[in-house]
């Protein structure tokens, strides 16, 4: 597991499209190397072979981080992947000062939820119709690094 590289884009590109729930950025985000960020945002890839196969996403901002995206190739689901991007960006935040993370999920989205349980996660409200075709709420957790 590594922080992204340019060159990991076009992987990066094909995971959004395969993961209809990840959120479409794009190359230009992708691109930018996330300026403006002074540090505080990264982006994780785990690979196998050469091969980008999931990546995730964080940023912190003063004492609480945010889990921004996480995202898996189907083929390689359930193999402990999607913990890993978690615990690396978590790790990340932490050794920025983050106190505690946060993030939130689509109400439908039960492997993600169970997954983020088992890390430490807690559910702490929901934000209704916050997600758009489909409409659905959002899930809000948070979890103490």
């Amino acid at each position: 597991m590594r922080s992204y590289e340019v060159r990991d884009i076009p992987a990066i590109l094909a995971l959004e499209r395969e993961c209809a729930g990840a959120p479409q950025w794009g190359e230009a985000f992708w691109r930018s190397g996330f300026p403006g960020d002074a540090g505080l945002r990264d982006a994780f890839v785990i690979e196998i072979d050469e091969q980008v196969w999931g990546y995730s996403v964080a940023s912190c901002a003063v004492d609480i981080a945010e889990l921004e995206s996480v995202a898996v190739s189907e083929r390689w689901r359930r193999y402990g992947m999607g913990m890993a991007l978690c615990e690396v960006a978590m790790l990340w935040a932490r050794k920025r000062g983050a106190k505690a993370i946060q993030l939130e999920v689509r109400e439908s989205n039960v492997a993600a939820l169970s997954l983020y349980r088992r890390i430490g996660f807690v559910e702490q409200g929901k934000r209704p119709k916050y997600y758009k075709n489909p409409e659905e709420d959002a899930v809000l957790m948070s979890a103490d690094l």
